[in-house]
């Protein structure tokens, strides 16, 4: 009888965790079934070689613009701002480094990433955020710029932005941006 008592215990003791441990998952679950999915954004190795950061280095990256360290789009340039010194404390001349361009990406994902995402999902069709909007004139749909306005919805720069956020960036546009 004695025995009979042990197994009743632990059978009991066992269903009650078991049944403990659904609960606590239904719970866990019904938390994160609220939790956001990653963001879409663009394509980083497009930005870095497929001119992208080039245009933006160029059109954006100058000591007076975004190549400062206190803006919230900062760009690294071989013009502008370096993270590195060069040699014994001089300016570094070298064309800008891999770890730069990388830091360029994510100043512009990182400048309003739900955004950016959207519009990536929307394949460029929604272009309500301030990297679109920054370099309009306000009669051309754009915002307040501190720089002015820099861009027209028309030009190969602001065709390079949208085409790099869509999916598919045409260089040759980067390229003629740049060169504006």
């Amino acid at each position: 009888m004695n025995r009979r008592r042990i197994t009743t215990g632990a059978a009991l003791t066992t269903w009650l965790v078991a049944l403990t441990v659904v609960f606590c998952n239904a719970c866990i679950t019904s938390v994160d079934s609220g939790a956001q999915s990653p963001l879409a954004l663009p394509d980083k190795d497009q930005f870095i070689n497929q001119g992208v950061d080039a245009f933006m280095e160029k059109r954006c990256g100058a000591l007076d613009c975004h190549g400062q360290i206190g803006r919230p789009l900062r760009i690294y340039s071989s013009n502008g701002l370096r993270m590195k010194d060069g040699p014994n404390g001089a300016r570094d001349t070298r064309e800008t480094q891999p770890e730069e361009k990388l830091a360029n990406y994510y100043s512009v994902v990182g400048l309003e990433p739900e955004q950016i995402s959207v519009s990536r999902v929307s394949e460029g069709a929604y272009d309500d955020f301030l990297l679109l909007k920054k370099p309009l004139s306000i009669e051309g749909g754009g915002v307040r710029h501190k720089g002015g306005p820099v861009l027209r919805s028309t030009d190969s720069g602001f065709d390079c932005l949208i085409t790099w956020i869509s999916g598919a960036v045409n260089k040759a546009k980067c390229e003629d941006g740049a060169n504006q």
